[in-house]
């Protein structure tokens, strides 16, 4: 899950606008506003908060932060994997060793399954 930058985080407005680079136009089209509010926006240099949310996800710094959180979160899985497919094969042996326990004697209380390593 994405986090959002809080605002003392978000690029300023004109540094996302001209990181997108599209006409004014589109932009406007894109955040569902009219061309002249994207213009006062422009202007005073500020935008509210989910328009500036909005812009940075847009930009190399949001998909930047995107690709970076996909990839922290793919790492942290695959070493999970791995941890489970240890867990998964020291149990499999503990099981062996009960079988093989089990089958040569009589149910004894230090038998080697109990051994925990």
């Amino acid at each position: 899950m994405f986090r959002a930058p809080r605002p003392a985080q978000l690029p300023h407005l004109h540094s996302l606008l001209d990181n997108i680079g599209r006409n004014d136009a589109d932009l406007a089209k894109f955040l569902d506003i009219s061309p002249r509010t994207l213009g006062s926006y422009r202007s005073k240099g500020q935008a509210p908060r989910v328009v500036m949310l909005s812009l940075f996800w847009e930009s190399t710094w949001g998909q930047s932060a995107a690709n970076c959180d996909a990839v922290n979160w793919g790492r942290l899985q695959f070493q999970e994997n791995a941890m489970l497919k240890r867990q998964i094969a020291k149990l499999q042996r503990q099981i062996l060793e009960l079988e093989k326990a089990m089958a040569e004697v009589d149910k004894a209380a230090n038998s080697p399954i109990f051994d925990v390593r």
